[in-house]
């Protein structure tokens, strides 16, 4: 790959630091392992997190290589316009899943056992049919964006050491995969605090340096404005954030992460509503705040370093932190960076097996499967997918953003089952069924073959208002679940 800029610096530092902080996950996943008793355990801790170990997950999860290089890297050709989209979204991606949803799931998870989104969604629609789907849907959408997330590793290391990119990727991939197959979900989280802390440290440092390299926030904005005034203001160089892009991404950042598995789960992990509470506040300001100062890297980043094209732009945090630090404390900055997409990758790889493991194999394929059965299937399907994922990192085909917002928009159709049925009684198992079908179908359109549909706005936020109002129809003329069943989350 060629770059307009490249910064010497000593490989050995970058090695030592990095290979000893995956030194020290692999000790966590170990230790992990002998904490879990059962598939509860390997799962969702039994419901036993604290509020700083939740709300640290949950941010850490939340963020993502994308966070750290994709969104600063799309940044980078829009200028300040684009620091609007994503940072009020986040403010928000915690706090409204759980005014939402998260109360009830964690007392639907403790009272009831559930495991998995698929666990909510089957019982709340009475349906293994629906289980099976979201489990399919799940592996179509996550294993890429997990593949999306390791493509960060290999730009990282052709930065710093001019290796291929398929090494950085494998070596984060590796790492991933043998502290999930350890210890599960309780070694994801433990690693996820260590995670989050050095993420927010990487954030604030990157943005202080990306200030001294650019003379002072005066000049960077004043060299920005000679390169186009429209960097400085919305919608945006090249006119890249209309309204309607605005307005689809805040939405989509703070409220379809009810859709998405790897953060649903979560409300599971919790002990109480009290926790959550408390895990909130903590995990909103810790997101919030590396937001706000990574993304503005981004801006900073494009005065610094300017005339760098495409997806190449996904190397300016890595090129700021090579340029402004000792290469000793620029590795430590790096190892926040690789946190950012470890804990994603080990959250998305451990939901990704739930479904295969829990959803398809003990649900479906083998209802007779013990729990112990199945905590051995479930170590044997987190390395192939996480093969899996590593390949499609090595392959790069698309940016890390792109990826993931794919991805995203994917899952986030399946917030509308969630949601409706949470609130309205009548949802029916029918209505779910066609309307999650149909709006997949739309929003895999909207994004080839008929944009113009969307307006304007991301082709999510329109095929989720069609799911719903799909879902409303059906459910209308259809039979909405038992009894018992309503009795169970309505209670």
């Amino acid at each position: 790959m060629i770059m307009p800029y490249q910064v010497e610096t000593s490989t050995g530092p970058f090695l030592a630091v990095t290979l000893s902080y995956f030194v020290l996950l692999a000790v966590i996943g170990w230790w992990g392992n002998r904490q879990n008793k059962n598939l509860r355990d390997f799962f969702t801790m039994s419901g036993s997190a604290g509020a700083i170990l939740a709300g640290l997950a949950y941010f850490s999860t939340q963020y993502s290589m994308s966070t750290f290089m994709g969104v600063p890297g799309s940044i980078y050709h829009v200028g300040y316009a684009g620091m609007s989209v994503s940072v009020p979204g986040i403010a928000f991606s915690m706090i409204i899943p759980a005014l939402l949803v998260g109360r009830k799931l964690i007392r639907l998870g403790h009272r009831y056992g559930m495991l998995t989104m698929a666990d909510y969604l089957a019982d709340r629609y009475e349906s293994t049919g629906l289980r099976g789907l979201l489990a399919i849907l799940m592996l179509i959408f996550l294993v890429p964006m997990m593949g999306a997330q390791t493509i960060g590793a290999g730009v990282i290391f052709t930065t710093y050491t001019g290796a291929p990119q398929w090494v950085g990727i494998v070596v984060m991939g590796v790492t991933v995969i043998l502290y999930c197959m350890a210890g599960g979900i309780r070694s994801v989280m433990m690693t996820d605090v260590i995670q989050g802390v050095l993420m927010v440290f990487t954030a604030v440092t990157t943005f202080f340096v990306s200030l001294k390299l650019g003379g002072g926030l005066e000049a960077i904005n004043a060299k920005l404005g000679a390169m186009d005034p429209n960097y400085l203001k919305f919608p945006g160089h090249n006119n890249s954030y209309p309204w309607q892009n605005y307005a689809s991404m805040i939405v989509m950042w703070s409220f379809f992460c009810i859709g998405q598995p790897h953060l649903f789960t979560k409300f599971f992990t919790m002990k109480n509503y009290s926790t959550m509470f408390k895990a909130v506040i903590l995990g909103t300001l810790g997101m919030w705040f590396s937001a706000s100062f990574i993304e503005w890297c981004g801006v900073t980043g494009a005065a610094s370093f300017p005339g760098i094209v495409g997806k190449n732009s996904d190397f300016v945090v890595p090129l700021i932190l090579q340029a402004g630090l000792p290469s000793v404390v620029s590795a430590l900055m790096v190892a926040g960076i690789f946190s950012a997409g470890m804990s994603t990758i080990s959250s998305l790889l451990l939901t990704s097996t739930s479904a295969v493991s829990r959803d398809l194999y003990q649900r479906i394929l083998k209802r007779d499967a013990t729990d112990e059965d199945t905590l051995k299937v479930s170590r044997i399907v987190t390395a192939v997918l996480g093969v899996i994922a590593i390949a499609i990192g090595i392959l790069k085909p698309g940016s890390i953003f792109t990826i993931i917002l794919f991805a995203f928009g994917g899952l986030g159709i399946w917030a509308a089952p969630i949601v409706v049925g949470m609130y309205w009684k009548r949802t029916s198992r029918a209505g779910v069924w066609i309307s999650v079908i149909a709006g997949e179908i739309f929003y895999i359109a909207m994004l080839t073959n008929f944009k113009w549909v969307a307006c304007g706005f991301n082709p999510l936020i329109v095929a989720f208002i069609f799911t719903v109002a799909v879902l409303v129809l059906v459910s209308l003329v259809t039979k909405p679940a038992s009894d018992a069943t309503l009795a169970r989350h309505f209670d």
